[in-house]
């Protein structure tokens, strides 16, 4: 399915702003960042969205052609990532600091696996495949946000029953991002962190109807 061209308009009442989670975890959030949210959530969950690869607990869907207010969108943000996020700390890989992100992709994640039916992987918190990671949370319904941890020890034997929400055993809790409505996040992709998948709703039809939405963005150098 098309989308329309303009969806991905940027507000222009964006605010951005700098914290440090638990005095380590760099995060530049960007509120009010898109001009039509709803509209975004509303269409986007229409995509065809499969499994997601690697050990993501839920679907993904890609915006199909070459939708022009999209192309803005990454354009903006890596120029972001490039001059403000670099200028702000920097972000290793390889060794080496990195001095540009070349380019972004994106896609739209749902998570609805059922907490009984997730691997061991997927109960623990994940470092990503990327430097640089962005999140834009599309949910006005409480859905969670994202928990950053620092491993202080081996995960060989620990086991948990569920989603990883809370600083125990081999991870200790670095901070939180807050899931504002409409709020983009970026964060360094070497910290271990998780979504902050909590409450009744991941358990029923909830997890399909009302999902938990958020647009991915990955940033590489």
């Amino acid at each position: 399915m098309e989308l329309d061209d303009e969806l991905f308009a940027m507000s222009p009442r964006r605010e951005m702003r700098f914290c440090t989670l638990g005095e380590l975890v760099p995060v530049l959030l960007v509120d009010n960042f898109y001009e039509r949210p709803d509209d975004i959530r509303e269409q986007t969950l229409r995509l065809p969205f499969e499994t997601a690869p690697l050990h993501y607990p839920g679907r993904i869907a890609v915006v199909p052609g070459l939708n022009s207010s999209l192309h803005q969108v990454l354009a903006w943000t890596r120029h972001l990532a490039n001059t403000v996020y670099l200028g702000f700390s920097t972000i290793w890989s390889d060794g080496r600091p990195i001095t540009e992100f070349r380019s972004v992709v994106t896609d739209f994640a749902v998570v609805d696996t059922h907490p009984r039916e997730l691997t061991r992987l997927q109960r623990l918190p994940h470092v990503d495949p990327v430097p640089l990671f962005g999140l834009v949370y599309l949910n006005r319904e409480e859905r969670g946000g994202t928990l950053f941890f620092e491993q202080t020890s081996d995960t060989e034997n620990f086991a948990i029953g569920g989603y990883f929400s809370e600083g125990t055993g081999p991870f200790r809790l670095l901070g939180r991002i807050d899931p504002k409505f409409n709020r983009l996040a970026i964060y360094p992709g070497c910290f271990p962190h998780s979504g902050e998948i909590v409450g009744k709703w991941i358990e029923g039809q909830a997890r399909f109807n009302k999902p938990r939405l958020t647009q991915r963005l990955l940033f590489q150098s």
